[in-house]
């Protein structure tokens, strides 16, 4: 409980404040700030330069980034993008993990194989590639910190349809363009995935160009150095 001596205990994010248990609240008192964690936007910048614009195709593209573990629940969005029945879309599943085998049999009992990559873990700048060319983000994970790789994908003006949990509530609020879902409610992902299947491209240009802006205005990098600054 060093911190009680301290001048200023800042917490990385709003979730990380709620979790912090009330006796450290009081010890730390009036000296507890937040200081949202960004992430590098000049860094997805410099990599989608070097891209060439994204191919107008017919194809709706679904993607996740995270491990293939048991607290990012991928297998519900392999569940989800099941329930949609539609020949016209692809989900990648970038990332490795424990879960792979589970979602290959998962890919082969449900016929998916032409349509589901699991691409394995890939370099970063790679995977903003990815982001670049996806019609949707999804994270169904149960538990994050700050959930670095929706941030990406928003910063690559992608739509993200996110999992119903404090860290992807906090970076939501007060927004009206991010569904929150329960994360076993596979049909709800579902109902989400289609309609932003069915959205006009426009549509989904302008919702990601929101995203966009949020993670600017919110979540990067230069803003977490600025209220770091202000606190020193």
């Amino acid at each position: 409980a060093l911190f009680a001596f301290c001048d200023r205990v800042v917490l990385c994010s709003n979730a990380s404040y709620e979790s912090f248990p009330t006796l450290y609240k009081r010890l730390a008192g009036s000296c507890v700030r937040v200081v949202q964690n960004g992430m590098s936007i000049n860094r997805v910048d410099s990599v989608l330069a070097s891209l060439p614009s994204r191919p107008q195709t017919h194809t709706f593209s679904v993607i996740s980034v995270g491990r293939l573990i048991e607290i990012k629940n991928p297998l519900t969005l392999l569940q989800a993008f099941k329930a949609m029945q539609s020949k016209t879309a692809t989900l990648h599943f970038v990332g490795d993990g424990v879960l792979r085998k589970r979602l290959e049999t998962g890919c082969n009992d449900c016929e998916l194989q032409k349509s589901v990559v699991l691409t394995g873990l890939i370099p970063r700048n790679q995977v903003y590639h990815y982001l670049n060319n996806a019609d949707v983000f999804v994270s169904t994970s149960y538990g994050e910190g700050l959930p670095i790789a929706v941030l990406e994908a928003m910063a690559c003006c992608c739509p993200v349809i996110l999992s119903d949990i404090p860290p992807h509530r906090e970076i939501a609020e007060g927004i009206d363009f991010i569904p929150l879902i329960h994360p076993d409610d596979v049909a709800g992902f579902a109902r989400a995935l289609e309609r932003f299947k069915e959205m006009p491209p426009g549509e989904r240009l302008r919702i990601g160009k929101r995203c966009r802006q949020l993670v600017e205005e919110r979540f990067s990098l230069d803003q977490m150095l600025r209220n770091y600054e202000t606190i020193y």
